[in-house]
């Protein structure tokens, strides 16, 4: 697989760009940023085109976006703009959403690796989520040379998901892609998997992502979770659907949109959007097109650059946004219920829903805490255990954390909780002592072991130095 990271270099552009082209301006509302006019093709301001889905049962209203959710009508009137640079004519095969939301340091690199495909027949629409930062101005800038751009803006953050959403309703392409703005990708990527998704009629199709880390600037090319080496080899050169990934299900497949490709009439046909105003909505997501999906394909080059540990992201100021993981975790259930085959997968349904929970709790600021116990427990006590092997489910990691979560109130559980947690520092603490006068004795030893060959060695200069001196008064 061909390895190759360029985060902070320019790729060079292969693409048919319109530099040369004139351009020219219609007026927009009076709420455009004044601070820097870009002049771009025609700009309106609309859109009637801009809507949620329709006809959507209840369950699948459940499945696709909370019941507070905005109409279209609100969310047209929250809407500053559209910049539309319109060519009819002009083949769209994939359509590549970006949410901006304060990524003006990162967005230049995530822009140009899309621009730069060598699948040039692609649009570009940058969703600027309420950025108070230069996002806008940077994707104007771009749309400026570049129109296959579109850019949609809103006064105010609404979230990923809801910026996502309106990205997917506005696409032309036969297919739709996701990068964030402050990731890249390879500059074949759309190529190699339009081809792929073209070539085996498939809804979805997939690839391997590496993982770069912004602290150490390094990327990780060996999570497993991410370059798909927990996927079979069984499932390479062939269509294949989610009841080939049943034992795959809950925690090998990599849940994340942007290292997919979908073909749009297939998310139309089956109403499938983010939730919205929600974090963690890619879960719900991922499971709702993956067990529709009839057509799923996949290539294992590493396509897609994930930037981790950076200062500023959605998930490093979660806050009180955390307590979206068990309403995000339930839906996802009730889909796992659905599926023909449930009762053979029930109980690792119920240790991923178990472990995966226990474990978002012990990271919850201690303010938040409280709250995620109460949601956490609803969701437990809800979990279908009926025809569960039991035994099976004892051996979950955090199985019994799910029992006292069941059986015990709040103020209980923390303190067993406290008391597990206080016998594990105890022991680690041991082991850290053990290891620190195991070091010590270790060190004492190497330097016995120095001062003995600094003594030998001066022993031996010192008596080869009397040797010489005794040579020196016997010739003279």
């Amino acid at each position: 697989m061909k390895k190759s990271v360029t985060p902070k270099s320019k790729v060079p552009n292969k693409t048919k760009k319109a530099k040369n082209k004139k351009i020219t301006v219609k007026s927009v509302e009076k709420t455009i940023v004044e601070s820097k006019k870009v002049e771009i093709a025609e700009t309106f301001v609309q859109q009637e085109n801009i809507s949620q889905p329709e006809n959507i049962s209840q369950a699948e209203q459940q499945s696709v976006q909370p019941e507070n959710i905005e109409t279209s009508e609100q969310s047209k009137s929250d809407q500053i703009e559209v910049f539309e640079n319109k060519n009819p004519e002009r083949e769209v095969k994939v359509s590549v959403i970006m949410s901006l939301y304060n990524v003006e340091l990162y967005m230049r690199v995530a822009i140009e690796s899309v621009l730069n495909q060598t699948l040039s027949d692609i649009e570009l629409i940058c969703i600027n989520d309420g950025s108070s930062d230069y996002s806008l101005e940077t994707a104007k800038e771009y749309a400026e040379k570049d129109d296959r751009i579109r850019i949609l803006t809103y006064k105010e953050s609404k979230g990923q998901a809801f910026a996502r959403n309106r990205g997917i309703d506005i696409a032309r392409g036969k297919y739709i892609g996701f990068v964030d703005g402050d990731d890249w990708v390879e500059p074949t990527m759309f190529e190699k998997l339009y081809e792929n998704a073209e070539k085996n009629n498939a809804e979805v199709t997939c690839c391997a992502a590496a993982l770069y880390n912004e602290l150490l600037q390094e990327c990780d090319f060996k999570n497993a979770y991410y370059n798909m080496s927990l996927m079979p080899s069984n499932l390479d050169n062939r269509v294949f659907s989610h009841e080939d990934t049943k034992s795959l299900l809950t925690g090998c497949i990599n849940v994340a949109l942007w290292n997919k490709i979908y073909r749009l009439d297939f998310m139309n046909e089956n109403k499938i959007r983010f939730p919205e105003f929600f974090i963690y909505e890619d879960m719900p997501f991922f499971y709702e097109v993956w067990f529709k999906a009839k057509r799923i394909t996949l290539i294992r080059d590493y396509c897609y650059f994930y930037r981790v540990n950076r200062n500023g992201s959605t998930m490093s100021k979660i806050g009180n946004k955390v307590l979206d993981r068990p309403e995000m975790m339930a839906l996802a259930y009730e889909m796992f219920k659905k599926l023909p085959y449930f009762e053979e997968i029930k109980t690792q349904t119920a240790a991923w829903v178990i472990d995966d929970l226990f474990h978002r709790f012990t990271l919850v600021e201690a303010r938040y805490r409280k709250e995620f116990f109460f949601l956490m427990k609803k969701l437990f006590k809800n979990l279908d255990l009926d025809g569960v092997d039991m035994e099976q489910l004892s051996k979950c990691y955090c199985y019994k954390e799910y029992r006292n979560c069941v059986e015990m109130k709040y103020d209980d559980f923390t303190r067993t909780l406290c008391d597990t947690y206080v016998r594990a520092k105890k022991t680690e603490n041991e082991l850290r002592s053990d290891k620190l006068r195991i070091k010590f004795e270790t060190q004492k030893i190497y330097e016995d072991m120095i001062e003995q060959i600094k003594g030998d060695y001066e022993d031996r200069i010192a008596k080869m130095q009397a040797k010489i001196d005794e040579l020196g008064v016997n010739n003279g």
